[in-house]
């Protein structure tokens, strides 16, 4: 660095010095001109000579090949803002002074390029000296650079000394320069590189394409390394994959055989509770066929059997029958439940009574209409005091109930009876029954008011019964649904997992719920992958229908799960397993009111939940228990046009009015 203290002409001196001669020319073209101004850069032989004297005409027929101001940004370092001094250029191709590097960069082990931040190791004590040089860079310094004598001679000669015209001219005499050598030659003896972008006489040319030879035999032989490298690091690759390979097989079949064996854990859980719930069935079938048998027996009134025996024959029998009632009526009451996020069986048998619910919220200054806007509707639900304001007790086990699109009366399913009582609302008395000898056990029911007809739902008979709107008995088919526009009847098939759509006269239309997946299957040892129709439903007990959706309440997986309409593709789904809010177990009966909200009688914790239309919670009211807002098992619910919410209770044997 100390060696660049003496600041050597630069190439604006140069400009400058060459305007100036020019100027000269022009005014007094034989005048000589001081040795000051002189700035020598070419000092070499020469095989051309140039006059003494030259023209302005002369001057302007030599061409600028190269702006003075690009030329002296690309020799100057970017570290000192010097001359560059044996230049050395980075893997970055940017190229700096030895001297400057060498301070730079020190005793660092890496260090990033001044210029572009590039990070550079330190491979070796002697990095920088191996350095290349950058050969376009040098053959700039070598026309820019002045020669050591030639400063010499520009310092020791006074101000006003004239020199010869001939030394101030050498960088205008005709021709071009050879790199190598320095000759002036004519152009038709100069070759221009393409790739150092230097000139070269015909001899040096030669010597130059020689060079390129040898740098070509360098290239081919670093290629053929680098091929075999390649060859090297291939050959890894692959021998790293087939590896990761391996360990994924070797995983997978860990993973496999867990499953397999959690499986099996699974289902000799099951078949466990299976075999205990079959033992106890075959205690029940035993007791109820002795329990007929002396039933029998004593309606025959064999033999003589005096009175006293036959009251006792009865008192027993009659205890016998109500606790054998009662026992048929409890079992199979504790719900085996898969869980298949976590890949295991529960049984059901949370009490409702931690089951949570809302008190209603201080009371506030409602509007008129609720059904004004969905703000209003939820502050009703949110404020309203779920106390029924009357309770039906008329029926044993009631179920579905609805109310008629033609007269309003409501019409209640009973479980036991047999049959559907049609019941007068304001006044609270059975006008109606609806009865025919194939219905067993009715449990739900919907209208289609265009055609005028009552569809019923039998859960033992596996059918639905249509009845006219008078009340006359018509025809039966499928199972539980409801209607629209079209004249489709929506069926929830319970036992196949599925909706299906049907015509008003019974006839196939479609189903919801089965999809196609892909499946992997273990053949012989080998995966594959094949297509299979399964179900995305689990015992579905409810659906509701809308002007653009349908909704349907998944029992099996606690969720209900909303479908569009047209392409029956799935929109989304909510609720879970558990007893909080927002959550579910054995829901069995849902619906949906004007604004579409969605009521979800939640009769495993003995509780309604509404929701919004996208599934979002806004009001949990009742609980287990026999007292006005509690409940026993909701077995059907419905709301009205003016909000009424009709919820029938099986275990309560009520039907409330809230």
């Amino acid at each position: 660095m100390a060696e660049k203290v003496k600041r050597k002409p630069t190439l604006a001196l140069f400009k400058r010095t060459n305007s100036s001669k020019v100027n000269e020319d022009l005014t007094t073209p034989r005048s000589p001109r001081p040795t000051a101004m002189k700035f020598d850069l070419l000092n070499s032989p020469r095989t051309l000579h140039t006059p003494p004297v030259l023209k302005a005409k002369n001057l302007a027929e030599v061409p600028r090949r190269i702006s003075t101001g690009g030329i002296q940004d690309l020799v100057r370092c970017p570290l000192c803002l010097e001359i560059l001094n044996n230049p050395k250029m980075l893997p970055c191709q940017h190229t700096f002074c030895f001297p400057c590097l060498t301070v730079y960069v020190a005793d660092l082990k890496s260090f990033e390029c001044p210029t572009c931040r590039t990070n550079t190791e330190v491979t070796s004590q002697s990095f920088l000296v191996d350095l290349p040089s950058n050969l376009y860079i040098d053959s700039l310094l070598l026309l820019v650079r002045p020669e050591p004598d030639s400063t010499n001679r520009q310092n020791d000669t006074p101000p006003g000394t004239p020199t010869r015209a001939g030394n101030n001219m050498d960088m205008l005499e005709p021709g071009v320069r050879c790199s190598q050598c320095r000759t002036m030659c004519v152009n038709t003896n100069i070759t221009c590189c393409n790739h150092c972008k230097q000139n070269f006489c015909k001899l040096c040319w030669s010597q130059h394409l020689d060079d390129m030879q040898i740098q070509i035999g360098s290239i081919l032989k670093q290629l053929e390394s680098t091929s075999v490298k390649l060859q090297h690091k291939v050959e890894n690759y692959k021998d790293r994959f087939e590896h990761l390979l391996e360990q994924i097989d070797a995983a997978a079949q860990e993973k496999i055989n867990e499953i397999i064996a959690s499986k099996d854990k699974i289902v000799s859980e099951l078949q466990e509770l299976q075999r205990n719930g079959d033992l106890s069935a075959l205690a029940l079938r035993t007791s109820l066929n002795e329990a007929k048998m002396v039933a029998t027996k004593a309606m025959s009134k064999e033999g003589t059997t005096k009175d006293t025996d036959r009251i006792i024959v009865f008192m027993n029998l009659h205890q016998n029958a109500l606790q054998l009632i009662s026992d048929v009526t409890k079992w199979d009451t504790e719900k085996v439940v898969f869980d298949k996020d976590n890949f295991c069986i529960e049984l059901d048998g949370a009490s409702p009574l931690e089951a949570e619910s809302d008190d209603p919220l201080p009371a506030v200054v409602r509007g008129n209409n609720p059904l004004e806007s969905e703000d209003d509707l939820v502050l009703h639900y949110r404020s309203r005091n779920f106390v029924p304001h009357y309770t039906w007790r008329k029926t044993s086990r009631p179920a579905g109930v609805a109310t008629s699109p033609w007269t309003n009366h409501l019409y209640i399913c009973g479980l036991d009876a047999h049959n559907v009582l049609v019941v007068e609302r304001t006044q609270a008395r059975i006008i109606a029954r609806l009865v025919c000898d194939e219905m067993l056990c009715p449990v739900h029911i919907a209208f289609m008011k265009s055609l005028g007809e009552i569809y019923i739902t039998d859960k033992w008979k596996h059918c639905v019964h249509v009845f006219s709107k008078d009340g006359e008995y018509l025809r039966s088919f499928g199972q539980k649904g409801t209607d629209n526009a079209q004249h489709l009847i929506y069926v929830v098939d319970t036992g196949n997992d599925r909706v299906q759509v049907l015509h008003s006269d019974g006839k196939y239309v479609g189903q919801i719920g089965i999809v196609t997946k892909q499946r992997a299957i273990n053949r012989n040892n080998v995966w594959q992958t094949e297509e299979v129709t399964c179900t995305e439903l689990n015992a579905p007990t409810s659906i509701a229908v809308t002007n653009d959706r349908i909704i349907i309440l998944d029992s099996g997986n606690r969720r209900v799960k909303i479908y569009n309409k047209q392409d029956k593709t799935k929109i989304l789904e909510f609720g879970s397993l558990g007893h909080r809010k927002g959550q579910f177990r054995q829901p069995e009966v849902l619906a949906v009111e004007p604004l579409g909200f969605i009521v979800v009688g939640d009769s495993g914790n003995s509780r309604v939940q509404i929701f919004k239309p996208t599934g979002q919670l806004v009001r949990v009211f009742g609980g287990l228990g026999t007292e006005p807002g509690k409940f026993g098992w909701i077995s059907g619910i419905h709301v009205t046009k003016q909000l009424d919410i009709i919820i029938s209770d099986t275990k309560n044997h009520t039907v409330n009015f809230m």
